[in-house]
């Protein structure tokens, strides 16, 4: 690609990022949308050869890449907190979503991105480097069960899990009392707060879970939701 036409691919994306974000009510400056502009422009490079993600559409990748993960950020820290100098797990970050978006917008804030793929971990190796974040973000190439006892988050993230069940079992190993979880999730089960209790119990975890949080992801008509839960001990 000839330095022309990246510019101009970055101008793109950095407009589209900025003009989606305002009318959404996603408070971001002009650098965090600099960075989410080149984070999409680097993900599209890649893409053409490695096939990272299916949604080639820039104004898709905005709508399911960047307000999604900017819906949850948004409704998460009025209960969470900001999680200054915390570290956040993402958990199977694959491409990006929710980890680099958030790292755009939490600059006071670590965060260890676990993919397993090798593909997928170069790529977010790149991005860092490419962001200047490699004092405050890492790559794990990792399953997350087998960092159990080795890392311990403030907040554990994820939109990588169907079954919110199995997502806070896998990664219990990598909480401690007072983590919490914020998982991104499509439909709401009714009984979900209930099951998560019973299942973690289990695990002599005591949780305490919140209300899922319907999530507003303007362009997106397809059902989101944020559920968010805290080690008690």
């Amino acid at each position: 690609m000839s330095q022309p036409q990246a510019a101009r691919d970055l101008g793109l994306a950095e407009e589209q990022v900025a003009a989606a974000c305002a009318p959404a009510g996603f408070s971001i400056s002009p650098h965090q949308a600099s960075m989410l502009g080149r984070y999409l422009e680097l993900l599209n490079r890649w893409n053409q050869i490695h096939s990272l993600t299916a949604i080639e559409s820039l104004d898709e990748q905005v709508t399911k890449h960047i307000l999604d993960s900017l819906a949850a950020w948004q409704a998460m820290l009025p209960v969470c907190g900001g999680f200054v100098d915390g570290l956040i797990a993402d958990v199977g970050s694959g491409m990006g979503a929710p980890g680099i978006v958030w790292a755009a917008v939490m600059p006071e804030s670590r965060f260890d991105l676990i993919e397993r793929q090798q593909k997928k971990a170069a790529f977010l190796r790149h991005i860092i480097g490419q962001l200047g974040w490699a004092d405050r973000v890492r790559v794990i190439e990792s399953d997350v069960r087998d960092l159990s006892g080795k890392l311990r988050a403030d907040l554990v993230t994820s939109r990588a899990f169907a079954d919110v069940q199995s997502f806070l079992s896998l990664t219990a190993g990598i909480s401690g009392p007072g983590t919490w979880w914020a998982a991104m999730t499509g439909r709401q089960n009714k009984e979900v707060g209930e099951h998560l209790l019973t299942k973690m119990t289990k695990q002599n975890i005591e949780l305490r879970t919140c209300p899922a949080i319907r999530l507003d992801v303007p362009g997106l008509f397809a059902e989101r939701h944020l559920i968010l839960a805290r080690r008690e001990k």
